[in-house]
């Protein structure tokens, strides 16, 4: 089962927030840029909310946070001044955009032909935005190339679910959400196996 969380940035923490540990502070310090460092206790804050303020936060060996709660993932990711955490008894990844982006800049970079074909709603292609760097971090690879690597194939538009699959692994499941305030939401997970 998967958790989402999204919320708003605080521009400022306060000393006594007491969700917010030294480690976290300490950990936020590396961030030259103030907005990135508010970004990175809020994700943190969220985590320590939702699985206890003692858990404790790493890093695997391509940078991806982890937690040390058993049989627990996490992934984050933010977009302006929004943070959002999937917390899973799974492997998860999340990606979140504002759907107004200029994406017509790089579609030649992250989309193929087949892809853009999949779909002519206006936002498909930041569905397809999200969707790639969700699974970019579900799959937990550094180096993976977004058009040649990553592959949407299928659209389940009434269930709002992209499938797809990174090269010669399982298949991954994303589904997309279009929130009021324009924000376009992916979260992926691999697809189970039918029973």
């Amino acid at each position: 089962m998967v958790s989402l969380y999204i919320e708003e940035v605080p521009t400022v923490y306060l000393c006594c927030d007491t969700l917010i540990t030294a480690e976290d502070v300490a950990s936020a310090v590396r961030f030259q840029n103030e907005r990135r460092r508010c970004e990175h206790l809020a994700w943190r804050r969220i985590v320590r909310r939702e699985l206890g303020r003692n858990v404790s936060i790493s890093y695997n060996d391509v940078g991806a946070p982890m937690v040390d709660t058993p049989n627990m993932r996490i992934s984050v990711s933010h977009s302006r001044d929004i943070v959002a955490v999937a917390i899973a008894d799974e492997h998860v990844g999340i990606d979140i955009e504002f759907a107004a982006r200029n994406f017509e800049r790089v579609m030649s970079r992250y989309m193929s032909l087949e892809e853009l074909n999949l779909s002519s709603l206006a936002s498909w292609p930041a569905y397809v935005w999200t969707a790639k760097e969700a699974m970019y971090k579900l799959y937990g690879r550094r180096g993976v190339e977004l058009l040649e690597e990553l592959r949407i194939e299928r659209f389940d538009v009434e269930n709002m679910t992209l499938y797809g699959r990174l090269r010669g692994m399982a298949e991954a499941k994303i589904r997309v959400e279009h929130r009021e305030d324009d924000m376009v939401v992916a979260v992926a997970t691999y697809v189970q196996p039918s029973r």
